[in-house]
């Protein structure tokens, strides 16, 4: 892809990996001559958010921006003033980590402030979830969230993944289903989001590959060890965070 615009927005259903193709877009950003926002908009999930990684982010060259003191636990869709000034008027390249429809909402809110010409929003789609498995599906859930968030789908994100089980004939099968969808809106695959230990025996697609360096895990999940699938810097942290 060629240059982005300032401000990526990342949309999609729970499950879909909007939090983990958010770090690594920030990650990437950050190894060039910028410091990027990371600005975590995710109301709903309490175990994948941006922030529960905002202290190893910052020591990557990432500003991780969400809700502080009381609200950083809450489940109210509003929008810090940090938040809002990184979307609509600081210099650096932004990566918006939306959650749920109220977060969908919250862009809608914005919509009058966005400038298009500095905004995409992008459409992240795991199609090994139940309600994300057809095309025809993923289609009518791209139109909505649009119409919610008052934003043009710019493009979807490949996520396919079933967890640590993750083979490479998954990621393959699962980005044609993608690929279906992204025809049927008429729009690209912006990317194809791919575990970082997988990416060598996927092959070649039809996409640029985002290497996920995985940070997230449940708080039911196993803590990480050496033969953890996708993480390379085990750590502690709370429920939802591997690195340390």
């Amino acid at each position: 892809m060629g240059v982005p615009p300032r401000v990526t927005i990342l949309l999609g259903h729970f499950g879909s990996g909007k939090t983990e193709v958010a770090i690594s877009l920030a990650r990437r950003l950050a190894r060039g001559n910028v410091r990027p926002c990371l600005v975590d908009l995710d109301f709903i999930t309490p175990f994948f958010r941006s922030r529960d990684a905002a202290a190893w982010l910052e020591r990557e060259g990432v500003d991780v921006i969400a809700p502080a003191g009381p609200l950083a636990e809450s489940d109210l869709p509003t929008i810090p003033g940090p938040a809002l000034r990184a979307l609509l008027s600081v210099d650096a390249p932004v990566v918006a980590d939306v959650g749920g429809d109220e977060g969908a909402r919250v862009i809608g809110s914005l919509a009058t402030r966005l400038r298009p010409s500095d905004t995409r929003a992008l459409l992240v789609v795991n199609p090994f979830r139940p309600s994300t498995r057809e095309a025809k599906t993923v289609a009518g859930y791209a139109r909505w969230v649009a119409a919610v968030a008052r934003v043009d789908v710019a493009g979807l994100v490949a996520n396919p993944h079933l967890g640590p089980a993750t083979e490479p004939e998954h990621v393959r099968n699962g980005f044609r289903v993608v690929a279906e969808t992204a025809r049927a809106l008429g729009v690209p695959v912006a990317y194809a989001a791919v575990r970082q230990d997988l990416v060598g025996g996927i092959g070649s697609l039809p996409a640029e590959v985002l290497p996920l360096r995985l940070a997230m895990r449940a708080p039911w999940e196993p803590g990480p060890n050496a033969r953890s699938p996708g993480f390379d810097t085990p750590g502690r942290g709370r429920g939802g965070f591997w690195h340390g």
